[in-house]
Protein backbone atom coordinates (compact mmCIF):
# COMPACT_ATOMS: atom_id res chain seq x y z
CA UNK A 1 0.00 0.00 0.00
CA UNK A 2 2.88 2.39 0.72
CA UNK A 3 4.20 1.98 -2.83
CA UNK A 4 0.71 2.67 -4.18
CA UNK A 5 0.53 5.95 -2.23
CA UNK A 6 3.96 7.11 -3.37
CA UNK A 7 3.24 6.33 -7.02
CA UNK A 8 -0.09 8.15 -6.82
CA UNK A 9 1.54 11.19 -5.26
CA UNK A 10 4.21 11.34 -7.94
CA UNK A 11 1.65 10.90 -10.71
CA UNK A 12 -1.01 13.30 -9.50
CA UNK A 13 0.86 15.84 -7.40
CA UNK A 14 -0.08 19.15 -9.01
CA UNK A 15 0.18 22.55 -7.33
CA UNK A 16 -3.15 23.65 -5.91
CA UNK A 17 -3.73 27.29 -6.88
CA UNK A 18 -5.45 29.88 -4.71
CA UNK A 19 -8.21 31.29 -6.90
CA UNK A 20 -11.24 32.30 -4.84
CA UNK A 21 -14.39 32.81 -6.88
CA UNK A 22 -18.15 32.77 -6.41
CA UNK A 23 -18.26 29.02 -5.72
CA UNK A 24 -18.36 28.12 -2.04
CA UNK A 25 -15.29 26.37 -0.68
CA UNK A 26 -15.58 23.49 1.76
CA UNK A 27 -13.08 21.96 4.13
CA UNK A 28 -13.36 19.23 6.74
CA UNK A 29 -12.19 19.79 10.30
CA UNK A 30 -10.26 16.55 10.55
CA UNK A 31 -11.19 14.00 13.24
CA UNK A 32 -8.11 14.29 15.42
CA UNK A 33 -9.49 12.24 18.32
CA UNK A 34 -12.12 9.55 18.65
CA UNK A 35 -14.78 12.16 19.31
CA UNK A 36 -14.74 15.89 18.38
CA UNK A 37 -17.08 16.71 21.28
CA UNK A 38 -16.99 15.50 24.91
CA UNK A 39 -19.40 12.61 24.52
CA UNK A 40 -18.72 8.96 25.31
CA UNK A 41 -21.68 8.05 23.09
CA UNK A 42 -20.05 9.65 20.06
CA UNK A 43 -16.67 8.13 20.95
CA UNK A 44 -18.16 4.64 21.07
CA UNK A 45 -19.68 4.99 17.60
CA UNK A 46 -16.62 6.42 15.90
CA UNK A 47 -13.66 4.51 14.42
CA UNK A 48 -10.33 4.05 16.19
CA UNK A 49 -8.50 7.35 15.77
CA UNK A 50 -5.08 5.69 15.94
CA UNK A 51 -5.83 3.31 13.06
CA UNK A 52 -4.26 4.91 10.00
CA UNK A 53 -6.49 2.93 7.64
CA UNK A 54 -9.55 4.73 9.00
CA UNK A 55 -8.02 8.08 8.09
CA UNK A 56 -6.95 6.97 4.62
CA UNK A 57 -10.42 5.68 3.82
CA UNK A 58 -12.02 8.89 5.08
CA UNK A 59 -9.62 11.10 3.10
CA UNK A 60 -10.42 9.30 -0.12
CA UNK A 61 -14.16 9.61 0.46
CA UNK A 62 -13.78 13.31 1.32
CA UNK A 63 -11.97 13.89 -1.96
CA UNK A 64 -14.61 11.95 -3.91
CA UNK A 65 -17.35 13.99 -2.23
CA UNK A 66 -15.86 17.18 -3.66
CA UNK A 67 -14.44 18.95 -0.63
CA UNK A 68 -11.49 21.24 -1.29
CA UNK A 69 -9.29 20.57 1.73
CA UNK A 70 -8.95 19.07 5.18
CA UNK A 71 -7.76 20.97 8.23
CA UNK A 72 -5.68 18.94 10.68
CA UNK A 73 -6.02 20.51 14.14
CA UNK A 74 -3.34 19.99 16.76
CA UNK A 75 -2.63 20.53 20.41
CA UNK A 76 0.11 19.30 22.68
CA UNK A 77 -1.33 18.95 26.18
CA UNK A 78 -4.32 17.13 27.60
CA UNK A 79 -6.04 19.36 30.10
CA UNK A 80 -8.62 17.00 31.56
CA UNK A 81 -8.48 13.41 32.78
CA UNK A 82 -12.21 13.10 32.20
CA UNK A 83 -11.81 14.20 28.59
CA UNK A 84 -9.01 11.71 28.01
CA UNK A 85 -11.00 8.91 29.59
CA UNK A 86 -13.77 9.26 26.98
CA UNK A 87 -11.40 9.75 24.02
CA UNK A 88 -11.92 13.51 23.62
CA UNK A 89 -8.70 15.22 22.47
CA UNK A 90 -6.51 12.40 23.81
CA UNK A 91 -4.99 10.48 22.18
CA UNK A 92 -4.93 12.67 19.10
CA UNK A 93 -3.33 12.82 15.69
CA UNK A 94 -0.37 15.10 14.94
CA UNK A 95 -1.05 17.99 12.58
CA UNK A 96 2.25 17.61 10.72
CA UNK A 97 2.94 13.88 10.82
CA UNK A 98 -0.59 12.78 9.89
CA UNK A 99 -0.64 15.15 6.93
CA UNK A 100 1.76 12.91 5.01
CA UNK A 101 -0.37 9.74 4.68
CA UNK A 102 -3.41 11.86 3.77
CA UNK A 103 -1.39 13.59 1.06
CA UNK A 104 -0.12 10.31 -0.33
CA UNK A 105 -3.58 8.71 -0.24
CA UNK A 106 -5.25 11.48 -2.28
CA UNK A 107 -4.69 13.22 -5.59
CA UNK A 108 -5.99 16.81 -5.44
CA UNK A 109 -7.18 17.32 -1.88
CA UNK A 110 -5.57 20.19 0.01
CA UNK A 111 -4.11 19.36 3.43
CA UNK A 112 -3.63 22.04 6.10
CA UNK A 113 -1.44 21.37 9.15
CA UNK A 114 -1.92 23.28 12.38
CA UNK A 115 1.40 24.48 13.82
CA UNK A 116 1.66 26.75 16.87
CA UNK A 117 4.06 29.67 16.53
CA UNK A 118 4.45 30.07 20.30
CA UNK A 119 5.83 26.56 20.77
CA UNK A 120 7.52 25.57 17.48
CA UNK A 121 10.67 27.25 16.17
CA UNK A 122 10.38 28.90 12.73
CA UNK A 123 13.24 26.83 11.28
CA UNK A 124 11.36 23.66 12.18
CA UNK A 125 8.18 25.04 10.60
CA UNK A 126 10.05 26.00 7.44
CA UNK A 127 11.55 22.51 7.21
CA UNK A 128 8.17 20.83 7.72
CA UNK A 129 6.62 23.04 5.07
CA UNK A 130 9.37 22.54 2.52
CA UNK A 131 9.11 18.78 2.68
CA UNK A 132 5.31 18.58 2.79
CA UNK A 133 5.06 20.97 -0.16
CA UNK A 134 7.50 18.79 -2.09
CA UNK A 135 5.76 15.52 -1.24
CA UNK A 136 2.29 16.90 -2.00
CA UNK A 137 3.21 18.67 -5.23
CA UNK A 138 1.96 21.93 -3.74
CA UNK A 139 -1.20 20.77 -1.93
CA UNK A 140 -0.04 21.50 1.62
CA UNK A 141 -0.80 24.59 3.69
CA UNK A 142 -0.23 25.93 7.18
CA UNK A 143 -2.90 26.81 9.73
CA UNK A 144 -1.05 29.41 11.79
CA UNK A 145 -2.00 29.28 15.47
CA UNK A 146 -0.57 31.59 18.13
CA UNK A 147 -1.75 29.36 21.01
CA UNK A 148 -3.73 30.41 24.06
CA UNK A 149 -3.87 27.44 26.46
CA UNK A 150 -1.94 27.73 29.73
CA UNK A 151 -1.83 23.92 30.04
CA UNK A 152 0.23 23.79 26.85
CA UNK A 153 2.49 26.63 27.92
CA UNK A 154 3.34 24.73 31.11
CA UNK A 155 4.08 21.60 29.10
CA UNK A 156 6.72 23.58 27.20
CA UNK A 157 8.21 25.08 30.34
CA UNK A 158 6.48 28.47 30.41
CA UNK A 159 4.79 29.70 33.58
CA UNK A 160 1.90 30.85 31.41
CA UNK A 161 1.18 31.75 27.81
CA UNK A 162 2.61 35.12 26.79
CA UNK A 163 0.23 38.07 26.66
CA UNK A 164 -2.19 38.06 23.74
CA UNK A 165 -0.50 40.78 21.66
CA UNK A 166 2.94 39.35 22.42
CA UNK A 167 1.80 36.00 21.01
CA UNK A 168 0.80 37.70 17.77
CA UNK A 169 4.03 39.70 17.69
CA UNK A 170 5.78 36.33 17.88
CA UNK A 171 3.52 34.94 15.14
CA UNK A 172 4.34 37.93 12.91
CA UNK A 173 8.03 37.29 13.37
CA UNK A 174 7.75 33.54 12.86
CA UNK A 175 5.96 34.00 9.53
CA UNK A 176 8.54 36.56 8.37
CA UNK A 177 11.38 34.19 9.21
CA UNK A 178 9.66 31.21 7.59
CA UNK A 179 8.99 33.25 4.45
CA UNK A 180 12.66 34.20 4.27
CA UNK A 181 13.78 30.60 4.69
CA UNK A 182 11.31 29.37 2.07
CA UNK A 183 12.19 32.03 -0.48
CA UNK A 184 15.95 32.35 -0.03
CA UNK A 185 18.37 29.61 -1.09
CA UNK A 186 21.17 31.63 0.52
CA UNK A 187 21.93 32.30 4.16
CA UNK A 188 19.62 34.64 6.03
CA UNK A 189 20.43 36.94 8.93
CA UNK A 190 17.52 37.65 11.18
CA UNK A 191 17.81 39.33 14.57
CA UNK A 192 14.35 39.99 15.91
CA UNK A 193 12.63 40.52 19.22
CA UNK A 194 11.99 36.80 19.75
CA UNK A 195 14.19 34.86 17.31
CA UNK A 196 17.74 34.95 15.99
CA UNK A 197 18.25 32.94 12.82
CA UNK A 198 21.53 32.96 10.91
CA UNK A 199 22.54 30.63 8.11
CA UNK A 200 21.28 28.65 5.16
CA UNK A 201 18.50 26.14 5.64
CA UNK A 202 18.72 22.87 3.77
CA UNK A 203 16.17 22.30 1.02
CA UNK A 204 13.74 21.40 -0.28
CA UNK A 205 11.93 24.71 -0.39
CA UNK A 206 8.36 25.16 -1.55
CA UNK A 207 7.90 25.72 -5.29
CA UNK A 208 5.70 28.67 -4.29
CA UNK A 209 4.58 29.99 -0.94
CA UNK A 210 2.16 27.50 0.64
CA UNK A 211 -1.34 28.58 1.56
CA UNK A 212 -1.55 30.18 5.01
CA UNK A 213 -4.77 30.35 7.01
CA UNK A 214 -5.70 31.54 10.48
CA UNK A 215 -8.64 31.12 12.83
CA UNK A 216 -7.83 34.27 14.80
CA UNK A 217 -10.84 35.88 16.47
CA UNK A 218 -9.46 39.07 18.04
CA UNK A 219 -8.87 42.41 16.33
CA UNK A 220 -5.10 41.86 16.61
CA UNK A 221 -5.51 38.38 15.19
CA UNK A 222 -7.48 39.69 12.24
CA UNK A 223 -4.69 42.18 11.53
CA UNK A 224 -2.34 39.20 11.41
CA UNK A 225 -4.66 37.33 9.03
CA UNK A 226 -5.02 40.37 6.78
CA UNK A 227 -1.25 40.69 6.52
CA UNK A 228 -0.23 37.07 5.98
CA UNK A 229 -3.13 34.69 5.27
CA UNK A 230 -5.17 33.61 2.26
CA UNK A 231 -8.18 32.61 4.39
CA UNK A 232 -9.62 33.49 7.77
CA UNK A 233 -11.60 30.72 9.49
CA UNK A 234 -14.23 32.22 11.79
CA UNK A 235 -16.22 31.00 14.80
CA UNK A 236 -19.28 33.15 15.44
CA UNK A 237 -22.39 33.26 17.61
CA UNK A 238 -24.80 34.91 15.13
CA UNK A 239 -24.79 35.93 11.45
CA UNK A 240 -24.17 39.60 12.24
CA UNK A 241 -20.78 38.64 13.72
CA UNK A 242 -19.58 37.49 10.31
CA UNK A 243 -20.71 40.70 8.63
CA UNK A 244 -18.69 42.64 11.22
CA UNK A 245 -15.63 40.40 10.75
CA UNK A 246 -15.67 40.84 6.97
CA UNK A 247 -15.97 44.62 7.31
CA UNK A 248 -13.09 44.73 9.79
CA UNK A 249 -10.92 42.56 7.53
CA UNK A 250 -11.66 44.80 4.58
CA UNK A 251 -10.60 47.86 6.57
CA UNK A 252 -7.42 46.28 7.90
CA UNK A 253 -6.46 44.94 4.47
CA UNK A 254 -7.07 48.28 2.78
CA UNK A 255 -4.78 49.99 5.27
CA UNK A 256 -1.87 47.82 4.10
CA UNK A 257 -2.84 47.74 0.43
CA UNK A 258 -3.99 44.11 0.31
CA UNK A 259 -7.11 42.24 -0.70
CA UNK A 260 -8.97 40.95 2.36
CA UNK A 261 -8.83 37.18 2.85
CA UNK A 262 -12.11 35.36 2.23
CA UNK A 263 -13.87 34.11 5.36
CA UNK A 264 -14.83 30.48 5.89
CA UNK A 265 -17.14 29.64 8.76
CA UNK A 266 -16.64 26.81 11.25
CA UNK A 267 -19.90 24.86 11.44
CA UNK A 268 -21.07 21.52 12.75
CA UNK A 269 -23.02 19.42 10.27
CA UNK A 270 -24.96 16.19 10.72
CA UNK A 271 -26.70 14.75 7.67
CA UNK A 272 -29.12 11.87 7.33
CA UNK A 273 -31.13 10.92 4.25
CA UNK A 274 -34.37 10.28 6.18
CA UNK A 275 -36.23 13.38 7.45
CA UNK A 276 -36.04 13.95 11.21
CA UNK A 277 -33.26 11.45 11.89
CA UNK A 278 -30.39 13.97 12.06
CA UNK A 279 -32.26 16.14 14.58
CA UNK A 280 -33.16 13.15 16.74
CA UNK A 281 -29.57 11.85 16.75
CA UNK A 282 -28.22 15.30 17.60
CA UNK A 283 -30.56 15.52 20.59
CA UNK A 284 -29.18 12.19 21.79
CA UNK A 285 -25.66 13.55 21.44
CA UNK A 286 -26.47 16.66 23.45
CA UNK A 287 -27.91 14.56 26.24
CA UNK A 288 -24.72 12.47 26.36
CA UNK A 289 -22.22 15.32 26.90
CA UNK A 290 -19.85 14.68 29.81
CA UNK A 291 -20.35 17.51 32.38
CA UNK A 292 -16.76 18.20 33.49
CA UNK A 293 -15.21 17.57 30.08
CA UNK A 294 -17.87 19.81 28.57
CA UNK A 295 -16.92 22.61 30.97
CA UNK A 296 -13.27 22.50 29.89
CA UNK A 297 -14.34 22.40 26.26
CA UNK A 298 -16.59 25.42 26.70
CA UNK A 299 -13.77 27.45 28.24
CA UNK A 300 -11.53 26.55 25.32
CA UNK A 301 -14.16 27.40 22.70
CA UNK A 302 -14.99 30.77 24.24
CA UNK A 303 -11.43 31.94 23.57
CA UNK A 304 -11.79 31.08 19.88
CA UNK A 305 -15.18 32.67 19.27
CA UNK A 306 -15.87 36.15 17.98
CA UNK A 307 -16.13 38.59 20.87
CA UNK A 308 -15.21 35.95 23.45
CA UNK A 309 -18.83 34.79 23.58
CA UNK A 310 -19.80 31.14 23.63
CA UNK A 311 -22.57 29.50 21.69
CA UNK A 312 -21.36 26.03 20.80
CA UNK A 313 -24.68 25.32 19.08
CA UNK A 314 -24.21 27.97 16.37
CA UNK A 315 -24.22 27.08 13.64
CA UNK A 316 -25.24 23.44 13.77
CA UNK A 317 -26.79 22.35 10.48
CA UNK A 318 -28.99 19.27 10.75
CA UNK A 319 -31.22 17.46 8.32
CA UNK A 320 -31.43 15.81 4.94
CA UNK A 321 -28.96 16.82 2.21
CA UNK A 322 -31.54 19.26 0.80
CA UNK A 323 -32.33 20.74 4.23
CA UNK A 324 -28.64 21.26 5.06
CA UNK A 325 -27.98 22.78 1.63
CA UNK A 326 -30.82 25.24 2.20
CA UNK A 327 -29.34 26.22 5.58
CA UNK A 328 -25.96 26.82 3.94
CA UNK A 329 -27.52 28.98 1.23
CA UNK A 330 -29.41 31.01 3.82
CA UNK A 331 -26.23 31.69 5.82
CA UNK A 332 -24.36 32.71 2.70
CA UNK A 333 -27.11 35.18 1.77
CA UNK A 334 -27.09 36.70 5.24
CA UNK A 335 -23.34 37.06 5.62
CA UNK A 336 -21.51 36.91 2.29
CA UNK A 337 -19.22 34.16 3.57
CA UNK A 338 -17.00 32.26 1.14
CA UNK A 339 -17.40 28.74 2.50
CA UNK A 340 -17.30 26.42 5.49
CA UNK A 341 -14.96 24.30 7.56
CA UNK A 342 -17.29 21.48 8.57
CA UNK A 343 -17.14 19.47 11.77
CA UNK A 344 -18.89 16.08 11.81
CA UNK A 345 -19.74 14.38 15.12
CA UNK A 346 -19.39 10.99 13.42
CA UNK A 347 -16.58 10.43 10.94
CA UNK A 348 -16.87 6.99 9.38
CA UNK A 349 -16.27 7.20 5.59
CA UNK A 350 -19.98 7.04 4.69
CA UNK A 351 -20.47 10.36 6.52
CA UNK A 352 -18.32 12.00 3.83
CA UNK A 353 -20.59 10.46 1.19
CA UNK A 354 -23.51 12.28 2.82
CA UNK A 355 -21.58 15.55 2.58
CA UNK A 356 -21.23 14.82 -1.11
CA UNK A 357 -25.03 14.71 -1.39
CA UNK A 358 -25.20 18.16 0.26
CA UNK A 359 -22.68 19.56 -2.24
CA UNK A 360 -24.68 18.08 -5.12
CA UNK A 361 -27.76 19.93 -3.85
CA UNK A 362 -25.75 23.15 -3.67
CA UNK A 363 -24.55 22.57 -7.21
CA UNK A 364 -28.10 22.19 -8.49
CA UNK A 365 -28.97 25.47 -6.75
CA UNK A 366 -26.04 27.24 -8.41
CA UNK A 367 -24.03 27.86 -5.23
CA UNK A 368 -21.23 25.35 -5.74
CA UNK A 369 -19.17 23.90 -8.55
CA UNK A 370 -17.00 20.76 -8.35
CA UNK A 371 -13.27 21.32 -7.78
CA UNK A 372 -12.51 19.77 -11.19
CA UNK A 373 -14.31 22.67 -12.91
CA UNK A 374 -12.18 25.32 -11.18
CA UNK A 375 -8.70 23.85 -11.51
CA UNK A 376 -8.92 22.18 -8.08
CA UNK A 377 -8.20 25.58 -6.53
CA UNK A 378 -8.23 26.30 -2.82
Amino acid sequence: MTTEWIEASARHGVRKPFRPDSSLRFGLFWPYSRTPIPSALVAQRNPDVMDLGNHVRLAREVEKAGLDFVLLPDGYASGSDDASDIGFQDPSTHGVLWALPLILATERLGVLSTIHTTFVHPVQIARFGGHLDQLSGGRWGWNVVAGNRPVEARLFGFDDVPDHDVRYDMADEVVRVVDQLWANPRAIDHDGMHFHVHGRMRGPRPMARPLLVSAASSARGRSFAAAYCEYLFASITKPADLVEIRADLASKSASIGKTPPPVLLFATVHVREEPGVAVREWEEIEQSLHPSAQKAWAAQLSKATHGGKLNRDYPVMLGTPKEVADQIIDLQRQTGLSGFVLRMPFWAPHEAQLLGLVLAELGRAGHWSPPSTRDWSW
